[in-house]
């Protein structure tokens, strides 16, 4: 991958969809001094004079609704600016998500020609063959001649008539793909990219920037499992320059700029490391007879480590669980190892993608966009296994941490106030809290029982159903255990929290508020059977420093340190944060030994991955230790000391 090219195209992109979304709001009349109000006329409506039919009157509605609730968490100029960035990301999100699609063979080809001799897409070329097939939904001969004869009048008729074809490209995929192409937010519409025909379009640029080999899937038992990579490489650079603002500031993070300021793409190798030493570590001490280290080659065995018996564990019984999941990477790659479980006991390739995504990973993130994109990346490796995954009906375990500030239980007799209090309560500040709330305990069931109940009413509160099915699915992902967790959690310090943040930090996470990492250290206690593993990167100075000793002596005291990698200073790209990588069990061992990898002697994050398969295959490399985590309180302050004797 040239990551270069990628980076240049997502930050172009980020640039140029906010002036294009901001452009066509103030046609609306909506930008961050006023909001014209409409006024109805025949047939539709006058906005800022300019009239819109019934079908985009209808969208308008919807797009005032929700500028509406977002006005309700601050000022117009702040409200307009998140409405901005919404739709800039989701129409960025859209269109990769297209493009990853029609290289694999999964739509047909809809942003790029298959004939090197033309340059406009197929699905404009072939839009006649498309609709006597009736191969997109809506789209009949008769209709495709109703848009061509709109488009005749217009200046330009191919654009025209594409950006219809393109909308109806996405309508087909709103059912299979809800997170990107939903249907409640019909207001995209009104901001689909301009000129996406014109050479130095979006469209032209995101098809000629990066190579197609880049979007390309790989089958899970493929040595390069960084098929889905470029999605997230994507992510990362198309918010980097709000990152370097965000944190440039030197000022209170507000909630809607957390994501910018706390997300970093985790290193392949390092997510490799992570679920591989945890979820691959659980099932071979389920089931010792398994070849799936044979695939696993920053599995670190441990010659020490005492045998483990328990009842072995299916593969259904597998939960990982990624608390802060950006746009999916761990949660691709257990993916991956799930998958080779499964196969390997002997279940049918075809029906293994559906069991992992109902039964085995589970998301969640405080940012929207984030979680498009992980919905996506997964569904892209169960589609490269399953042909017919997008005709199921599957409801993800990857969701949104929304907040309920601007969220109140409607008048609805199905709904009992007493049922929800609690929940609503609980995440009024989620979009600045996110994965460290707790919620209260709550009757799942019943609430679902209520919520069917008003879906099959008549009521006029049946547009509040998903919003509060998402709230209960949110509160149970929160207060569930699983076997594995594994996670990048966000870094900020006390001098960027914001109020909110610091003041719940102190209520709730005495020995750990003084980073959001170590307040998702503090909470992995919840999160984890008895028996099971977790895997994280963090910086390492809670290994060493004062502020961190109550932290160090809580871990120690719940759970094994089985393994640890302390990187090189500099070595965690894309940013210069000194980290490591380790992995616990739960409970405590004191007896027992873990592996550790000390990477400080060799410089550069290209040396890192290198260095630690080195140190796989050569336990004498000079840099591997083995320590048990009960030493390191015999130590002052608790300091995780791995390298030192066992006579000092």
């Amino acid at each position: 991958m040239n990551r270069n090219s990628v980076k240049t195209l997502a930050i172009w992109a980020r640039r140029h969809l906010r002036e294009q979304v901001t452009a066509r709001a103030a046609l609306y009349g909506i930008t961050a001094k006023q909001l014209v109000e409409p006024k109805a006329v025949s047939g539709g409506l006058l906005v800022a004079g300019q009239t819109l039919d019934a079908g985009e009157a209808k969208q308008y509605e919807l797009l005032r609704q929700h500028l509406q609730a977002l006005m309700q968490k601050g000022i117009l100029a702040e409200a307009v600016e998140t409405l901005i960035d919404e739709i800039a990301y989701t129409w960025f999100n859209r269109l990769i998500a297209l493009r990853y699609m029609e290289v694999n063979g999964y739509i047909g080809r809809v942003l790029s020609s298959s004939d090197s001799m033309f340059v406009d897409p197929d699905i404009l070329r072939e839009a006649s063959e498309i609709a006597e097939l009736e191969k997109l939904p809506g789209l009949n001969l008769e209709v495709l001649s109703q848009w061509r004869s709109l488009a005749s009048r217009e200046p330009n008729s191919d654009e025209f008539l594409y950006r219809r074809l393109l909308l109806c490209q996405c309508e087909a995929l709103a059912d299979s793909l809800p997170f990107l192409f939903d249907r409640s937010q019909n207001y995209m519409a009104l901001f689909m990219p301009g000129n996406l025909l014109n050479q130095d379009s979006i469209l032209r640029r995101l098809v000629s920037d990066i190579s197609e080999e880049d979007w390309l899937a790989k089958k899970p038992d493929e040595e390069d499992q960084q098929d889905v990579e470029i999605i997230g490489w994507l992510y990362q650079f198309y918010i980097s320059e709000k990152k370097d603002e965000v944190i440039g500031a030197k000022s209170k993070v507000k909630a809607q700029d957390i994501p910018a300021a706390t997300q970093l793409f985790t290193p392949h190798w390092i997510v490799r490391y992570m679920v591989e030493n945890s979820l691959g570590r659980l099932w071979l001490e389920s089931h010792p007879e398994s070849k799936l280290r044979d695939y696993m080659p920053y599995y670190l065995e441990n010659p020490h480590q005492e045998k483990v018996s328990f009842k072995p564990l299916q593969p259904e019984d597998l939960t990982v669980c990624d608390p802060a999941c950006g746009s999916g990477h761990i949660l691709v790659y257990a993916f991956t190892l799930l998958f080779l479980i499964y196969r390997e006991q002997g279940y049918l390739e075809r029906d293994i993608p559906e069991l992992i995504l109902t039964h085995n990973l589970y998301g969640l993130d405080i940012d929207d966009r984030a979680v498009q994109l992980a919905s996506f990346a997964v569904l892209m490796k169960a589609r490269a296994i399953n042909s017919r995954i997008f005709r199921k009906s599957l409801s993800l375990n990857i969701t949104v941490v929304r907040g309920t500030n601007s969220q109140s239980l409607p008048p609805a007799s199905e709904l009992k106030a007493q049922d929800w209090h609690g929940l609503i309560e609980a995440f009024k500040d989620a979009d600045n809290l996110g994965s460290l709330i707790v919620p209260p305990a709550f009757d799942g069931e019943k609430l679902r029982g209520q919520l069917a109940a008003l879906e099959a009413s008549d009521s006029l509160f049946k547009g509040f159903v998903p919003a509060l099915r998402g709230l209960v699915l949110q509160a149970e992902l929160l207060r569930k255990q699983y076997w594995v967790v594994v996670a990048n959690p966000p870094y900020m310090g006390g001098k960027s929290m914001n109020e909110i943040i610091k003041d719940f930090a102190s209520r709730n996470y005495p020995d750990a508020k003084s980073d959001v990492f170590a307040m998702f250290m503090d909470k992995i206690r919840d999160w984890t059977n008895q028996g099971g593993y977790l895997g994280l990167v963090t910086p390492f100075v809670w290994m060493f420093i004062s502020s961190y000793e109550k932290l160090r002596t809580k871990l120690l005291n719940n759970f094994t340190i089985t393994s640890l990698i302390q990187l090189e200073y500099n070595a965690f790209e894309p940013a210069c944060v000194p980290v490591c990588t380790f992995t616990l069990k739960k409970p405590a061992n004191h007896s027992e030994l873990g592996t550790y990898i000390k990477l400080s002697d060799f410089k550069g994050s290209e040396n890192q991955p290198i260095k630690t398969l080195e140190a796989v295959k050569n336990p004498n490399c000079g840099y591997l230790y083995y320590a048990k985590s009960a030493d390191f309180g015999k130590i002052p302050g608790s300091a995780i000391a791995y390298w030192v004797s066992n006579k000092v």
